[in-house]
């Protein structure tokens, strides 16, 4: 039945090259988990991809790349409420669904809400937000908005969650559980009620807003309805002692509900570049000081030398078949979600510098473009080819910000092509393709300065 399995595998999934064949095991694997958990046929989806990719509508050359710039108009500078002269560093962007706002939030617990309006370079309105108001009395370190776009949930550094009524600003809960900062949250699929988090200390707890809520001095307070802990843990060993080597914890860094199953979960963390796949469905139940296990997992990558790093960031692509993951080796490893193994390709860039954990990525509403962030303050566009792989090795690079760059996120809808940046140097940026501003932004020294441009 695995001899049967292999077989499968290898004639349904399209393979780029013959170092990218995952090992036999792993294939077996995951056509196993292709029937448990009811994936989507790959060679299905990588005819809809090849399809999706042959559309006017979704394609852009890369000179269209190099015509994005951001003018002094689509760009606001975050300061302190109390000292207006003290930065204030952002730390997640997001679009709604809709692509009508975008949410931003920073260090000291603020959200704020833009419009997306086309920016106007002759214009004399600076970018400014429409809605903001304190969400956290800690940084707030991710936000993410529900599929209806009328609520939102942010993630903090005090340890809880919160979910808000956009238009009036009031929070509708607290989530309580984590005991460190919680870095990452994502919506389940269309759900309206459910959402998943990760955190420093090691778990993801799964929260429905229907269940396991009481009420605290007039506050609905949730309790999670799943915990999966030391998710991204390294090992263990027997009961640890004091002066004993125990278990070796790691930081849940990123977390992605699936598309094709939304009862999946994608999660990586601090400790390696493997990404793990959780039914959010099953009880983590272990023994003390073992690990949980997950439904899958992919296999570490043969192209990175040395220790492991661990990861950044993670971004699905809008047909749900590639996982893009962002490493502390300054690597973006391609995964195929539907059946994960060793990763089919590897996106590097001399401008590309991934050295902190903050670093993001995200993927055009095309699927045919990944931007991600940088350490060195610039933000690195890779034109993927069919595969989702860059094999042209064609990219622009957007000259963006002073310090680090760590928060990328595109436009999710078809009219306009817009991206927004964030940096260390507490500054949103919008961009958009206009040649001829482009053109003038690198030869006018008066821009220079103040404007973004592409390279």
């Amino acid at each position: 039945a695995t001899e049967k399995a292999v077989k499968r595998a290898r004639t349904e999934v399209p393979e780029c090259t013959a170092a990218a064949r995952p090992q036999k095991l792993c294939e077996a694997r995951s056509v196993l988990a292709v029937r448990r958990f009811g994936m989507t046929s790959a060679h299905t989806a990588q005819r809809y991809r090849q399809q999706q990719s042959l559309t006017m509508d979704s394609v852009f050359a890369t000179s269209r790349l190099a015509s994005l710039v951001s003018p002094a108009t689509g760009v606001f500078q975050l300061y302190a409420d109390t000292e207006p002269q003290r930065g204030v560093l952002p730390l997640a962007c997001k679009y709604s669904a809709n692509g009508e706002q975008l949410a931003l939030v920073d260090e000291s617990g603020f959200v704020s809400v833009f419009g997306t309006r086309t920016v106007d370079a002759q214009s004399d309105v600076s970018l400014e937000p429409i809605l903001r108001w304190k969400a956290h009395d800690n940084s707030a370190f991710d936000v993410e908005w529900r599929a209806d776009c009328a609520q939102m949930v942010t993630a903090s550094a005090d340890e809880t969650l919160r979910v808000w009524d956009v238009e009036h600003q009031q929070c509708m809960g607290s989530f309580v559980g984590h005991a460190q900062t919680v870095r990452s949250v994502s919506w389940r699929s269309a759900s309206m009620h459910c959402f998943s988090s990760a955190s420093r200390d090691g778990s993801i707890m799964i929260w429905d807003s229907r269940c396991n809520k009481e009420r605290v001095d007039g506050e609905y307070v949730y309790r999670p309805v799943n915990v999966i802990g030391h998710a991204h843990n390294l090992g263990s060993s027997k009961k640890p002692m004091r002066g004993k080597k125990g278990m070796l914890g790691g930081s849940v860094t990123a977390i992605c509900h699936l598309q094709h199953n939304t009862d999946l979960l994608a999660s990586v963390g601090s400790t390696s570049e493997i990404v793990k796949f959780w039914d959010v469905r099953m009880k983590a139940h272990v023994r003390p000081f073992a690990l949980p296990t997950p439904a899958m997992s992919t296999l570490l990558s043969t192209s990175s030398a040395g220790r492991s790093r661990g990861t950044a960031s993670l971004s699905l692509d809008p047909d749900g078949t590639r996982l893009y993951s962002a490493c502390n080796d300054n690597s973006v490893y391609v995964h195929n979600a539907l059946m994960p193994g060793q990763p089919i390709a590897r996106l590097t860039a001399p401008e590309f510098e991934c050295q902190s954990f903050n670093i993001g990525t995200s993927m055009s509403t095309c699927g045919r473009h990944l931007a991600a962030g940088s350490s060195s303050g610039n933000v690195v566009v890779w034109e993927l080819d069919r595969m989702g792989t860059n094999s042209s090795g064609r990219r622009a690079v957007l000259q963006a910000h002073t310090k680090e760059a760590g928060c990328v996120a595109w436009y999710p809808g078809k009219d306009k092509t817009q991206l927004a940046t964030c940096g260390d140097d507490g500054v949103l940026r919008l961009w958009e393709e206009n040649a001829k501003l482009a053109e003038s932004a690198k030869t006018d020294p008066t821009k220079q300065c103040s404007w973004g441009v592409s390279q």
